[in-house]
């Protein structure tokens, strides 16, 4: 099993900042207004979709990928079960489950656990 640990800067709560991490990032957003200001925050730093559509253009699911080139994608059914397991890594790579709400909201502890 990978062990890693992994520091956001409290002054630097930005999906840039989660992108830039060695891990395969799951944002969960809980709500449709979580959602929302994952769609804002990620139009506001140039992120887009990997055919380079604009995240405005498409409803987002509940749980989105991070990528580290600044692109987001869906992760399908497959992801999903992964994400509600206790599963710590996806291939090779730590992931790291971020509860998006609690992320911005300065929350010390944002990391999802199964459930």
């Amino acid at each position: 099993m990978l062990k890693r640990k992994f520091h956001v800067p409290e002054d630097n709560r930005t999906l840039k900042a989660l992108a830039a991490l060695d891990a395969r990032v799951y944002v969960y957003c809980p709500d449709r207004r979580t959602k929302q200001q994952f769609i804002e925050d990620a139009e506001n730093e140039y992120f887009c979709y990997r055919d380079g559509v604009s995240l405005k253009e498409r409803e987002p699911e509940d749980i989105m990928a991070l990528n580290r080139d600044r692109t987001v994608n869906f992760v399908g059914y497959i992801g999903h079960l992964v994400f509600h397991t206790t599963a710590k890594e996806i291939g090779d790579k730590v992931l790291l489950k971020v509860d998006y709400r609690k992320y911005v909201a300065g929350e010390k502890n944002f990391i999802c656990t199964s459930r």
